[in-house]
């Protein structure tokens, strides 16, 4: 499935030492199961993620600095 398809490659670049991620709606095919198991690995990773997401609720949970763009701007939050 997409799922474990997208948590073996988020292992894969971890086992190999990275320490930026982007992330582009990374949540958006996963299960519930999934989603958890993929949100408790980020919140492990030791690196910083760039993410582009819409979900409020995975914002609210890792989100330290918002770059909100907004009519051809960019302002952060």
């Amino acid at each position: 499935s997409f799922g474990q398809r997208a948590r073996l490659a988020l292992a894969r670049m971890v086992a190999q030492g990275c320490n930026f991620l982007v992330l582009d709606e990374p949540i958006n095919h996963l299960d519930i199961p999934s989603r958890n198991l993929f949100e408790q690995a980020l919140a492990q990773f030791e690196g910083s993620i760039l993410a582009v997401v819409h979900d409020r609720y995975f914002i609210e949970q890792f989100a330290t600095t918002l770059w909100i763009v907004d009519n051809r701007s960019i302002r952060t939050q």
